[in-house]
């Protein structure tokens, strides 16, 4: 082991003993806690890539990190397992939920109502749970601001005017459509004959997402259209890589199928650890449902 990891590893031991629960929606997985003290986002992405590590730490899709707010009910911060800033994560989201609910933080209007606001660095989202008879939450469903079809917001370096681009990997062109649902998304819909348990996405998802045509990378889905209002997809994730489910990767492939007309306002999109239920008219805020999940809470000493 270098000075240079040692000295990692001794400011990551200023957080411990450390509380947390693990946590997934539909596989999405996270480490979620409490930090009382302040901390730099320098501080904050080591301590997500040392915990994050599946060999040699807990194992996580990323970190959630609760934090004060201002403006609404609660606030929250994630962290990739890469130790860049989420941004915007649906799933982690809607797993900060059910982890100030059922730790009965939540006001007795909001224990009551169901209803919480949740502060992300991208803008306060709205959350509603749904519990079992044990008062515990096993679903929750988020309401996101519109969808925008804009390049400018999806990140894209070029002066292009259009949601549809085309990246080059190897000798292969890769149609995309742009979305973005608070961060940047790119959706390549799979022809006729082609399943997306077939695509080579360890192989193509990390050069889409490190394409030049993207600022500060991007999310990479690709879809198919298996029958009524029902799509199969799967998820490159920026920072992470391939991950099981994407709340905000569903909603991206959810606006980008119901601006082609695949879609009516309400569709399933299966993702390899689950399904999600998206709901979007074409205009306006977009709503994801799905279960979420404690797997177990834990406390690292050192």
């Amino acid at each position: 082991m270098t000075e240079e990891r040692k000295f990692s590893d001794r400011q990551i031991t200023q957080f411990f003993p450390l509380d947390f629960w693990k946590m997934h929606g539909c596989g999405n997985d996270f480490i979620v806690f409490d930090i009382e003290e302040l901390t730099t986002d320098d501080q904050l992405g080591s301590l997500a890539q040392y915990l994050c590590n599946r060999n040699f730490g807990i194992g996580a899709d990323g970190i959630i990190v609760s934090v004060p707010s201002a403006t609404a009910d609660f606030g929250m911060r994630i962290f990739n397992l890469d130790g860049s800033d989420g941004e915007m994560c649906v799933n982690g989201i809607r797993c900060f939920a059910k982890y100030q609910f059922d730790q009965g933080r939540v006001s007795e209007t909001s224990h009551i109502s169901g209803r919480i606001s949740i502060e992300t660095t991208m803008s306060v989202v709205q959350v509603e749970v749904k519990r079992d008879e044990s008062g515990f939450v096993t679903r929750a469903s988020t309401t996101l601001p519109d969808p925008s079809f804009n390049p400018l917001d999806c990140g894209v370096t070029t002066t292009e005017d259009s949601d549809s681009i085309s990246v080059q990997v190897d000798d292969q062109a890769i149609d995309l459509q742009l979305v973005s649902i608070g961060n940047p998304h790119a959706i390549h819909w799979l022809s006729e004959g082609h399943q997306t348990t077939d695509y080579e996405l360890i192989r193509i998802g990390p050069r889409v997402e490190r394409d030049a045509t993207f600022r500060e990378k991007t999310n990479f889905e690709i879809a198919e259209l298996l029958g009524p209002n029902y799509i199969r997809a799967r998820v490159w994730e920026r920072g992470v890589g391939e991950t099981l489910s994407c709340g905000s990767g569903a909603c991206a492939v959810m606006a980008s199928a119901h601006s082609r007309g695949l879609v009516d306002d309400l569709a399933v999109i299966a993702m390899p650890g689950g399904e999600l239920f998206v709901e979007w008219s074409g205009e306006g805020p977009i709503t994801l449902e799905g279960v979420v999940t404690k797997v177990f809470e834990a406390t690292i000493e050192s």
